[in-house]
């Protein structure tokens, strides 16, 4: 008897693990503690920041880079026109024990039957000025993300200093769109260069 109600005890342990898991709706998925590939990387998030120890010098000065993602950055939109919701995700890289950013990606994920799946990196960086000629602002590090739901797009918001600029705060910025052509994301629609608007920046 004991037996019987142990292994009824178990199943249902067991069903109750398997209901945990399933994943029905991608923002279920806590994209803060997971295991991500940026690049050729393989990063694993413990409440937001990369698990990994920053490397300390002879003179006990932490280097290094180490990836973040906080819950502000993740955004979701059905970008591929199936009626469900993709993950997007702005992340960066500072310096350890710093707030210099030294990498930056977007990564975007769907669900499918049940699975996590990524979908391909692309480039978003913007320049300031075309190749070749003299430019007086740069491009910050570091993206803003948003949906456009009537375009089902992603729109990456990307901020320009001036000479005049704090480093901190950009007083220019671009918005660019991308949509999923059903292989990799293409740039379809861009603005100018304008003014940050003081709610945005």
């Amino acid at each position: 008897m004991k037996h019987f109600i142990l292994t009824i005890a178990i199943l249902i342990s067991v069903n109750g693990i398997a209901f945990a898991q399933k994943i029905t709706n991608i923002r279920q998925v806590d994209f803060t503690n997971y295991t991500h590939k940026i690049g050729d990387e393989t990063i694993k998030f413990k409440n937001g920041l990369q698990k990994t120890e920053c490397e300390i010098d002879e003179n006990g000065i932490p280097s290094g880079d180490i990836w973040n993602i906080e819950k502000d950055f993740i955004h979701f939109g059905d970008l591929d026109g199936d009626g469900k919701e993709e993950a997007f995700i702005s992340t960066i890289a500072n310096v350890c024990s710093g707030n210099m950013i030294t990498k930056e990606a977007v990564l975007v994920y769907k669900l499918q039957k049940g699975k996590i799946v990524k979908l391909p990196e692309f480039e978003y960086f913007e320049e300031a000025c075309e190749i070749g000629k003299e430019c007086d602002f740069a491009r910050n590090p570091g993206v803003s993300l948003s949906y456009d739901a009537e375009m089902k797009a992603i729109v990456v918001e990307t901020f320009f200093a001036t000479d005049e600029d704090a480093l901190c705060c950009p007083s220019l910025h671009l918005e660019t769109w991308y949509k999923w052509d059903g292989s990799a994301f293409k740039q379809f629609k861009k603005s100018k260069i304008e003014p940050v608007k003081p709610e945005t920046k």
